[in-house]
């Protein structure tokens, strides 16, 4: 008889989600059943519950940040055991594209990703391909190893998009879930000289300094491009990522970008931009990039990278709470609630 399990759904666009009663899913070949630990909860699960990005099918459990242990092996599965602590590539890709084959897995022709377009880890339970499995170490925490899966393993990509280098100036608009991880990646691991954070709430701004942040500034109370400008004698931002979205804070980063400098874009938002391309872009030599997802690779990098306490998430979970209220998760996300820094949902 096929066993159940408890998987958190969302069945209308613009509603709130439902605890449903679902088959558990039998890996297959290929594939290992993990058992689910910690799903963190990101702000793209808002914009899919609200539509403001488009899921594969309804209902659907929402969810890409999952960490937890192996405990059915699929055959043909031959890097893992069962009990083997995990962290899942929420990237499904088809392995053989020409993006693949250069290691772009995020840009697959085939892409899809878990959580959204097929079913994620709000859940107990979930079937995956071995090949989309790290393993993690017994002393780093599944909620910490949860979150590496989007809210650190995407600033480290933005970075790497932006090409960093040591001793330039970085400024990160937006320090929550994944802004507060671009500040500690940019000061620890790679070498900036100023690291620059923006954003409207306080408590936000206070964890970005004691993360590494030189400067912050809250442009409710002073202008941030006058302040880059200060910060840098006038040269104004070697790197600016925007975490954000929005018009405004793309707009403001833009202006913040010096002479060759390199605007980044991360955050999603349902606002377009309209700029001028000879005064904003050409005549500066201003690079905008784009950043989607991450890759497998950097999961590695960020496991080694915590497990050497170069990088330190023990600040970054700021509210554990059960599967069971997800909602009360996405709600406390969207309305602040507690200072929410990055919300996980713990078994």
């Amino acid at each position: 008889m096929m066993e159940n399990m408890r998987a958190v759904r969302l069945h209308r666009v613009g509603e709130s989600l439902s605890v449903d009663e679902v088959p558990r899913p039998t890996p297959k070949y290929g594939e290992v059943l993990v058992d689910i630990k910690a799903s963190g909860v990101c702000h793209s699960d808002l914009n899919y519950r609200d539509g403001v990005g488009t899921v594969g099918y309804l209902p659907i459990t929402l969810g890409h940040e999952i960490a937890g242990v192996v405990d059915q092996i699929g055959d043909g599965v031959e890097d893992f055991d069962v009990g083997d602590r995990v962290v899942v590539h929420y990237v499904l890709s088809c392995g053989s594209c020409r993006y693949c084959a250069v290691g772009k897995e995020n840009l697959c022709e085939h892409y899809a990703m878990i959580g959204k377009d097929v079913d994620g880890g709000f859940a107990e339970y979930i079937a995956v391909p071995a090949r989309n499995l790290v393993k993690l170490p017994e002393d780093l925490p599944f909620e910490q190893g949860a979150i590496l899966g989007c809210a650190v393993s995407t600033p480290l990509h933005a970075l790497r998009r932006a090409d960093l280098r040591p001793g330039e100036s970085v400024v990160v608009y937006g320090v929550g879930g994944l802004g507060v991880h671009a500040v500690q990646l940019a000061s620890r691991v790679f070498g900036a000289g100023l690291v620059v954070a923006v954003d409207v709430a306080e408590y936000k701004l206070e964890l970005a300094r004691r993360l590494g942040a030189d400067v912050v500034i809250n442009p409710r109370y002073e202008d941030p491009v006058e302040r880059v400008r200060e910060e840098t004698d006038g040269r104004l931002a070697d790197v600016v990522l925007d975490l954000v979205g929005r018009r405004e804070t793309i707009m403001r980063g833009i202006e913040c970008v010096g002479r060759g400098g390199r605007m980044v874009l991360v955050g999603i938002g349902p606002e377009d931009i309209t700029i001028s391309p000879y005064r904003t872009v050409i005549g500066r030599e201003m690079s905008i990039i784009g950043v989607n997802d991450h890759l497998k690779s950097e999961l590695y990098q960020l496991v080694d990278l915590v497990s050497s306490r170069r990088l330190d998430l023990s600040a970054s979970i700021t509210h554990r709470l059960p599967l069971e209220e997800a909602n009360r998760a996405l709600e406390m996300l969207e309305k602040k609630m507690g200072n929410p820094v990055r919300i996980v949902l713990v078994q």
